[in-house]
């Protein structure tokens, strides 16, 4: 089977494509012939070198979100059958229920081997089943990113319909956030520095738009587009220098899903940072999610009508060029390569 594998931990120059013997399944397992995956800003702070694993864990095949198909099933498989299409989920031990350390211990593309690869098994309760209305290129785009925006917003914070949701830039989170707003009922604003990106943004449902180059305090803009009153939602990726201006943003008692640092540095780190008791601010790190989350997504999205939004499709051979383009930032939604 052919098969990208990170050799070393810094460089993209380490990720290299050979041909490996094919997965055995065991026991409950799958295999599952991979037919379309895509890129989280997560896949190029891997293969640069940026995060702590996949420290021992060399050569690993990288990359967390793919789907295919079954081509093989386990004596202990009951509930998948060859031809099958499904997506395994980014943390294959979290089947379902409340966050614990041990159902987060392994992770695709990280601390375990990932999805960059023609063949790959996991145990059947760590794949969702893909609905009939999404493609694989489609169904690819939804295991970190869409799983992150619906933990945050759905299974945390029980968006409804009024509510206001603020989205910092046009990344796979964030436009999954907006679909989810929308899906909703939801008021949706969300900030680009690129009027472009914000117009694709408007495509899609966005209410209101802010370059936050042209606007550099988005936070009071915010608080000026729902009349004073501040969002109650806040999808925060950009770190610490965005988080001052969530903050602004957020009305009283509401939450900032704290989901990563793409603009650099933890919330946690930003100087002088005060957080109000008066505000009653809710301040939850979201670490993608569960398969149960991943089932749930897929349902809604499929039953509604809405698919997620695709920037740009790479071929496999093209591996270097997603990930050049992805580090860019120039995409909008999710970047997808097909094998």
């Amino acid at each position: 089977m052919k098969a990208y594998k990170l050799h070393a931990p810094k460089g993209w120059e380490n990720l290299k494509a050979d041909t490996f013997d094919e997965p055995t399944v065991t026991g409950n397992q799958v295999k599952i012939n991979i037919k379309a995956v895509s890129l989280n800003f997560r896949d190029t702070a891997v293969t640069r070198g940026g995060f702590a694993y996949p420290g021992e864990k060399l050569p690993m095949i990288p990359l967390s979100d793919g789907a295919g198909v079954v081509t093989e099933v386990g004596p202990d498989v009951h509930h998948l059958k060859v031809g099958d299409r499904v997506s395994p989920n980014f943390f294959p031990d979290w089947h379902g229920g409340r966050f614990s350390a041990q159902k987060v211990h392994r992770s695709l593309g990280g601390s375990t081997d990932g999805v960059l690869a023609e063949y790959v098994v996991f145990s059947e309760d760590a794949v969702a089943k893909i609905p009939d209305f999404f493609t694989f290129e489609e169904a690819a785009a939804f295991p970190c990113a869409g799983v992150t925006a619906w933990h945050s917003l759905v299974t945390k914070g029980g968006i409804k319909a009024g509510d206001t949701v603020l989205l910092q830039g046009t990344g796979g989170v964030s436009v999954f956030g907006l679909q989810i707003a929308k899906l909703f009922g939801a008021k949706a604003i969300i900030t680009s520095s690129s009027n472009e990106k914000l117009e694709q943004a408007k495509a899609l449902g966005a209410d209101e738009v802010i370059n936050y180059k042209e606007t550099p305090d988005w936070g009071k803009k915010a608080l000026e587009l729902t009349n004073g009153q501040g969002v109650d939602f806040i999808l925060e990726v950009g770190g610490k220098d965005t988080l001052p201006q969530s903050l602004e943003a957020l009305k009283p008692g509401g939450s900032i899903y704290v989901i990563g640092a793409v603009g650099g540095g933890a919330p946690g780190q930003s100087e002088g940072l005060f957080l109000s008791p008066l505000k009653m601010v809710n301040l939850q790190g979201i670490y993608v999610g569960s398969v149960e989350m991943l089932e749930e997504i897929f349902t809604a999205f499929a039953a509604n009508g809405v698919k997620p939004a695709i920037g740009q499709t790479f071929g496999f051979d093209q591996m270097h060029q997603a990930l050049e383009f992805m580090s860019n930032g120039s995409h909008f939604g999710k970047i997808v390569v097909t094998l």
